[in-house]
Formats: structure tokens, C-alpha cells, sequence
């Protein structure tokens, strides 16, 4: 369901990605969580978001997806 959310973002004119914070999964950080801008991403592939950097997220650990300060989607 997230890669449906986040597709939508990227390819429908009235969403803006620059807009859009991801939240996901990530062991270490501070409450195992961290938080992206949508702009940081560089394309969606097979199972995983893949930002500029060159890392790559699995969609399953991806737990909200807000834009406009609204939920969009949320585990």
C-alpha cells in the first residue's frame, strides 16, 4: 500500500513532493524511526523506495507517509 501512496505522489500533478515526509523503520536511530523529506527520493523499484543517496528502504518498513501536514497512509 505504501508504494501505491508514494507513486501516486510522484506522478500526480496536484501532489507535491516536496511537501511529503516518510516515515520508516530504521534500527538504530532514535526510537527506531526516522524521518525523510519526499524529495530525498529518486525512484521506486521492485520492493524498495530508493532515495538520491543511493539507499535503499523496503516498502515494508515505511510506517507513515504524510503531506501537507495530513496522514496520507499509515501502518
Amino acid at each position: 500500500m505504501a508504494k501505491n501512496i508514494l507513486n501516486m505522489i510522484l506522478w500526480h500533478p496536484e501532489m507535491d513532493v516536496e511537501k511529503t515526509r516518510i516515515t520508516y523503520v530504521h534500527r538504530g536511530a532514535r526510537g527506531n524511526l526516522k524521518t525523510i523529506s519526499g524529495s530525498s527520493i529518486e525512484s521506486l523499484e521492485g520492493g524498495f523506495l530508493i532515495l538520491n543517496e543511493g539507499t535503499h528502504i523496503p516498502y515494508h518498513r515505511i510506517v507513515k507517509v504524510e503531506s501537507d501536514k495530513k496522514v496520507l497512509w499509515q501502518k
